[in-house]
C-alpha cells in the first residue's frame, strides 16, 4: 500500500502509523540493531516518499513507543531491533467487549487533552504528584510486576493537574474500559518499560509547560500502546 499525506480512510491506521511501520522495514532490511543509527530525516523522508512532517509525526511515534531515540544534532537511533517490535493487544479483548476500541477513541482524545491543560496548569504539588507516579510504576516493573498501579496514578496525576471537573467527569465514566485496555497492554511482554520510558516524556512536557507536545505525546502513546488486533 502507498502511504500518502492525503489519506485519510478510517478504515485504514493513520498516517503516521503506516509510515512508522515502513522506517521498522526500513531499518530491518538494512539490517540495523540497537544502537545503530538510521538515515538523516531528510534522506529517511526521500527513502519512504513521504513528507518531513510526515515523518516526524512517525517518528514522534516511535520515540514515544521507546524504538528510537532522537539526539539532537547527531541523529536518529535505534533502541531496539525491529524483531523486538510488540504485537497490538490480542483480539480476544475486542470479542469479549466490542465496544472497547470506540470507547479507546474517545478516552485517548480525553487524555491528551487532559494533557494538554495539565501542561497549561499544574503547580508544584501536581509535579510531585506525577513524579510519585512515575517512581512507583518503576518499582512495580523492577519488581517483576507490570506497573499498573503506577499507571493508574500516573493518568490520575495527570487528570488532577487539569483541574477541569467536566473533564474529569467524561474520563470517570469511561474508566472500567480504560482498565481493561491498560492492563492488556501491560500485561504483554516488554510493554511495561516502555510506557513507563512514554509517561517520562510527558513528564518532561509538562514540566516546561509545553502543553502541544504534551497532548502529542499523550495521544500517542495511548494511540500506540491501546492497539487492538483485528
Amino acid at each position: 500500500m502507498t502511504v500518502t499525506d492525503t489519506d485519510t480512510d478510517r478504515s485504514q491506521p493513520p498516517v503516521y502509523a503506516e509510515i512508522a511501520a515502513r522506517v521498522r522495514e526500513l531499518a530491518a532490511h538494512e539490517r540495523l540493531d540497537s544502537g545503530d543509527r538510521l538515515p538523516p530525516e531528510r534522506e529517511l523522508a526521500r527513502l519512504l516518499g513521504v513528507s518531513r512532517t510526515s515523518l516526524r509525526e512517525a517518528l514522534t511515534a516511535l520515540r514515544v513507543n521507546g524504538e528510537i531515540e532522537v539526539r539532537r544534532g547527531n541523529g536518529i537511533y535505534l533502541l531496539r531491533s525491529p524483531s523486538e517490535t510488540i504485537s497490538p493487544i490480542p483480539a480476544d479483548l475486542r470479542e469479549q467487549h466490542p465496544g472497547l476500541p470506540a470507547l479507546g477513541e474517545v478516552r485517548n482524545a480525553l487524555e491528551a487533552l487532559a494533557a494538554e491543560l495539565a501542561a497549561i496548569r499544574r503547580t508544584d504539588g501536581d509535579l510531585v504528584s506525577i513524579v510519585e507516579a512515575i517512581r512507583t510504576m518503576d518499582d512495580e516493573i523492577s519488581q517483576g510486576g507490570h506497573g499498573i498501579a503506577g499507571d493508574r496514578m500516573f493518568h490520575s496525576a495527570i487528570l488532577a493537574a487539569a483541574a477541569n471537573p467536566a473533564l474529569s467527569a467524561l474520563l470517570d465514566q469511561l474508566a472500567d474500559g480504560a482498565n481493561r485496555i491498560a492492563a492488556a497492554s501491560l500485561q504483554r511482554p516488554g510493554q511495561p518499560p516502555r510506557s513507563l520510558s512514554a509517561h517520562r516524556l510527558i513528564l518532561e512536557a509538562i514540566v516546561v509547560r509545553d502543553s502541544d507536545l504534551a497532548s502529542r505525546l499523550m495521544r500517542k502513546h495511548l494511540d500506540l500502546t491501546g492497539e487492538i488486533d483485528g
